[in-house]
């Protein structure tokens, strides 16, 4: 990794590692996610739409603590091995990793000093912040009941700016129904169709479908209708 990644990871986890005060918005995390707070039209993002972001920062603070661990280590291994080495001891890599401590440890007190909610006389984090705007956004958003977006006029439906009738939707259906048959008779069963979409009745396996059942409240795996006593 490039010296300027390695500035910008630790700039990142600085800005997790800060604690919150007198003023919460000091910090550039919070800050920033108020930013990200205001839609093009100069108003405010509601629940449904900003708990999200809060997400996925913290998905991405999650990733920057486990970069950081695995820095941490690999720069304790090559301090390790210079170290033994102005002492006339040379260190192989495998060596050096079992002399030094483990990822679990550095990632354990990171998520300890700054990742959880606060407590005793530790300063609460940017980290607790966004979890508690989160879960209060989540409040929001599934108590909130959404906003209609369908209209009925008549025999015509009105979708947002989608505009049609039920004769359009009985053509679609009809559509997709044709194009599902002819998958299934030209691809499955290699049968050849006429102009008008027809096949040889003979060339095709006769189901008797009123005679098939099913069992929905069967579980087991790889059990289907086709097992079951009532359709054989």
């Amino acid at each position: 990794m490039k010296e300027i990644q390695r500035e910008v990871t630790r700039v990142c986890i600085s800005l997790l590692d800060h604690p919150l005060q007198d003023n919460e918005y000091k910090s550039a995390i919070i800050s920033g996610l108020a930013v990200l707070g205001m839609r093009k039209d100069e108003g405010w993002l509601d629940a449904e739409e900003y708990t999200p972001k809060y997400s996925a920062v913290i998905k991405m603070a999650r990733l920057m603590v486990v970069q950081e661990a695995f820095h941490r280590k690999q720069e304790a291994m090559i301090a390790f091995q210079e170290r033994e080495r102005s002492r006339g001891n040379e260190v192989t890599e495998k060596e050096a990793r079992e002399q030094t401590s483990g990822y679990y440890h550095s990632i354990k007190g990171m998520v300890r000093k700054f990742m959880t909610m606060a407590d005793g006389k530790r300063d609460p984090t940017p980290m607790q912040w966004i979890f508690r705007a989160r879960s209060y956004g989540f409040k929001i958003r599934y108590t909130t009941t959404a906003a209609g977006c369908i209209q009925w006029l008549g025999d015509t439906i009105l979708y947002q700016q989608i505009r049609f009738d039920m004769s359009e939707v009985r053509t679609l259906i009809h559509g997709l129904v044709k194009e599902a048959r002819e998958v299934l008779y030209k691809d499955l069963l290699l049968v050849d169709q006429d102009s008008q979409g027809h096949v040889d009745p003979t060339q095709v396996p006769g189901i008797d479908w009123d005679t098939i059942v099913d069992n929905p409240s069967e579980s087991r795996v790889g059990w289907s209708f086709l097992d079951d006593e009532r359709s054989r």
